[in-house]
């Protein structure tokens, strides 16, 4: 075990539980956290005291440490802070702990959809030191898992995730700390696992064209299996030419979305073959395009427009579903000026992302 023994979790999501499960089964203390609105997530679990899992790890109970909707409780003797709540919900996350926050303490944000930036703006005008307060985010959540009831929850194996710092240059040290607590696969800066979280691909694009059967099953179909025709998988892909144009310029691995998949211990089949890998049917998540819009194809679209990169197709799914859901996508999205990174070039972005510094 690395010298990582306390963690707080916070989200209580099926990502944020997998991971407390997780490590808890490896006897990392662990503190489920949830804001109070939402302690109705966390009810049955604190009841039970713990969560039942099945799925790649078995079928077992896994008792976790603590369970609450109390900020205090949870951050006691904070090591490690995973932050695993959809992109929308990492700033309120972020201003819960804020007061508790010591020198020494790691956040990572999973998946990170490039809130690393927005969250070191917001320690930096809070006074604190980013070389003491580490600061990363991964492309993804380390397990993939689904409730199956109130208390259960099925988990596929962990990934390896692609991680990096804010800045940069902490990289390194983030890995050596986090140790074995997570499986994580060091990248050069923060936009390579912002740009690379699949489900920017695998939702917006098959959500805009799915709308209309969405809305008459009333939210009841598998994206995955009936929503994959080739005409959908075309503007899926011509998404994913955009992005990578963005890995192109900015000096990034370019990675298409099959690659990505394999990397991460699946394959293609998961949306190009009928199938839902989870053999579940059932409603379709909002944050498919609550999130996956405003944290990914309009972040898409922002540093497109930063680097002078077109980005059409992106563009018009941002447009397009702002129509259809009467939100302001652009305006609600994670931008460069919320990022800090509004009016720099390239060369400057890449200066600032490797070492926090801006000239």
């Amino acid at each position: 075990m690395s010298e990582i023994e306390n963690v707080v979790v916070m989200g209580g999501g099926p990502g944020g539980i997998a991971c407390a499960a997780a490590l808890s089964r490896r006897d990392y203390h662990v503190a489920l956290f949830n804001l109070p609105r939402f302690e109705y997530r966390l009810e049955p679990l604190i009841k039970l005291g713990g969560t039942e899992i099945e799925g790649d790890y078995g079928e077992e109970f896994v008792p976790i440490s603590v369970i609450s909707c109390d900020i205090t409780e949870a951050m006691k003797g904070a090591q490690l802070i995973l932050i695993a709540v959809p992109g929308y919900g990492q700033m309120p996350m972020l201003e819960a702990c804020l007061p508790y926050l010591k020198d020494g303490t790691t956040i990572l944000i999973m998946p990170g959809s490039a809130g690393s930036l927005e969250v070191a703006l917001v320690l930096q005008q809070a006074g604190y030191d980013l070389n003491k307060v580490l600061i990363g985010e991964t492309v993804s959540l380390p397990q993939s898992a689904r409730m199956v009831g109130d208390t259960k929850i099925r988990i596929k194996l962990p990934s390896h995730v692609r991680t990096a710092a804010f800045p940069g240059r902490n990289t390194e040290r983030l890995i050596e700390t986090v140790g074995a607590a997570l499986d994580l696969f060091p990248r050069p800066n923060v936009l390579d696992p912002a740009l690379n979280n699949p489900n920017f691909l695998i939702h917006p694009a098959p959500m805009l064209l799915n709308y209309a059967a969405v809305e008459r099953a009333e939210g009841r179909l598998s994206i995955m299996n009936e929503g994959m025709t080739e005409g959908v998988l075309r503007l899926l892909d011509a998404v994913d030419e955009e992005k990578m144009a963005l890995q192109q310029a900015l000096g990034l691995d370019v990675v298409p979305i099959d690659d990505l998949y394999r990397e991460m211990g699946s394959g293609p089949h998961v949306y190009r073959v009928k199938g839902e890998p989870f053999g579940l049917r059932d409603r379709i998540w909002p944050r498919y395009i609550d999130e996956d819009v405003p944290y990914g194809t309009v972040l898409y679209s922002s540093i497109g427009d930063l680097l002078d990169i077109p980005t059409p197709v992106s563009d018009g799914i941002n447009t397009c579903l702002s129509v259809v859901e009467q939100v302001d996508f652009w305006y609600e999205g994670r931008t460069a000026e919320k990022m800090g990174i509004a009016g720099l070039s390239r060369d400057e972005l890449l200066l600032y992302i490797e070492t926090g510094e801006k000239h």
